[in-house]
């Protein structure tokens, strides 16, 4: 046996490849699990139709319901003019460029939807998107639905 210190060792060498597969299989495995938050504040909107699909990123945006009244609600709670300005003079001092995402009834007329526009252009919000369906989405239903006969709970 041969123990002298001119024997070499051949240099070590750490794979990494498993340790990357290993990494994309959780970042796959975390995507196609996690849920995907959807709004669900109760208020029925009939928004209009589009044929074009563009989504808008998730982040730091500020979503107004504009109700077939005119009524301008902000998280499920409505809003006086004074509340709506308040709150979008929070959020353009928070981050001037927030988006101002407007979901508006079709019934809705266009005249209120740019007044909301313009009180928040004026406070110093200047992105918009307006929030639509797509074309081939079923109507939001005007009314309580009534479940069909064979659903119904026998009297």
């Amino acid at each position: 046996m041969d123990f002298s210190a001119t024997r070499r060792r051949p240099p070590l060498f750490l794979d990494l490849t498993p340790l990357i597969d290993v990494v994309f299989l959780l970042l796959i495995f975390f995507m196609v699990s996690t849920t995907f938050v959807t709004d669900a504040t109760g208020m029925r909107v009939d928004l209009p139709r589009s044929s074009s699909q563009e989504a808008i990123p998730e982040g730091e945006d500020l979503t107004l319901q504009l109700e077939a009244d005119g009524t301008v609600t902000l998280e499920g709670r409505p809003l006086s003019a004074a509340q709506l300005s308040a709150e979008l003079r929070k959020a353009a001092e928070k981050d001037p460029s927030t988006l101002v995402v407007l979901k508006a009834d079709a019934e809705l007329t266009h005249g209120r939807v740019v007044e909301v526009m313009d009180l928040a252009r004026e406070i110093g919000l200047t992105s918009f998107a307006i929030a639509t369906e797509s074309a081939g989405a079923a109507p939001a239903p005007s009314g309580p639905v009534e479940l069909p006969s064979w659903l119904k709970r026998p009297e």
